[in-house]
């Protein structure tokens, strides 16, 4: 009486290079560095959620708005308590200020995970580009954003703080664009290596 065994085929697993040192330097390196913005992002996060209980519920005297700019603590005279303000006047400043932090959450989480990337080895990885490119659209975003709650308050005439013309802001478009652009070039370089590698 005859025995048949299955054999099942040998498959080799493809051997990982052995990391260099470079390599091992950027994957500790960009360790540390997304711990840095983890820790970034939630001092942000703290702040806003600080800004809004105080523009909601704080009645004293110490935090003030005026035409120049908002003030904990000493103010001009040209300034009114924030809380003296109606509450929906409040509340509109509320949305502001979402509104205006918003794009530095996004910006710290997104270079998190970028460098979380690295940290993991995928450097050049088609991920890690489209990270690199939101964080140009955020920066875009951050640096249009006063303008944009410039336009929505002088139409609702509950403005106060009208200095939202910042020579940072141009800047931070700026930049935005350009790291934009080379996440863009990023992502394209990836798919040549991706047709190149399956032509081969």
């Amino acid at each position: 009486m005859a025995t048949v065994v299955k054999l099942q085929p040998h498959v080799r697993k493809p051997v990982k290079p052995p990391e260099s040192a470079a390599q091992r330097r950027v994957r500790i390196g960009s360790g540390w560095i997304a711990g840095l913005f983890t820790g970034l992002l939630s001092l942000s996060a703290l702040i806003l959620i600080a800004a809004i209980g105080a523009m909601l519920f704080y009645r004293g005297e110490w935090v003030r708005i005026g035409p120049d700019n908002c003030y904990i603590g000493e103010a001009p005279a040209n300034t009114v308590a924030f809380g003296s303000l109606p509450l929906v006047h409040r509340l509109v400043y509320v949305v502001v200020g979402i509104v205006r932090a918003t794009p530095i959450l996004m910006i710290f989480w997104s270079l998190r995970a970028l460098f979380l990337h690295y940290a993991g080895g995928e450097v050049f990885s088609r991920a890690a580009a489209v990270r690199f490119g939101a964080i140009g659209a955020w920066l875009c975003a951050y640096a249009v954003s006063p303008f944009l709650c410039h336009l929505a308050l002088s139409a609702t005439r509950y403005e106060i703080d009208k200095n939202w013309a910042h020579m940072a802001s141009l800047q931070a478009f700026v930049l935005g664009l350009l790291v934009l652009v080379i996440g863009q070039v990023m992502q394209v370089g990836r798919e040549i290596e991706e047709d190149r590698e399956a032509f081969v």
